[in-house]
């Protein structure tokens, strides 16, 4: 066993894969729910406009829980 292999996983980090996925996928299946069923009354840009907005509040979302976790156990492991 190596160094790497000792090494215990930082918490939180299976959990916020997790929530990462199910946020990416529920996010953009949300928006192509409404898209599809519920904004007929749109026209197809103002419809690919609610699906960009919907990734980029995903990707905030994201990028905010990531951003706080690294900050958090990011300086403690040593990248070789």
């Amino acid at each position: 066993m190596d160094q790497k292999e000792t090494e215990e996983t930082p918490p939180g980090l299976a959990l916020r894969i997790a929530v990462s996925i199910l946020v990416l996928f529920g996010g953009l299946i949300a928006a192509i729910i409404y898209v599809a069923f519920f904004a007929s009354e749109l026209s197809d840009f103002q419809k690919i406009a609610v699906i960009v907005v919907v990734v980029l509040a995903t990707i905030a979302i994201l990028g905010t829980m990531w951003v706080h976790w690294s900050m958090k156990y990011g300086m403690r492991m040593k990248c070789e």
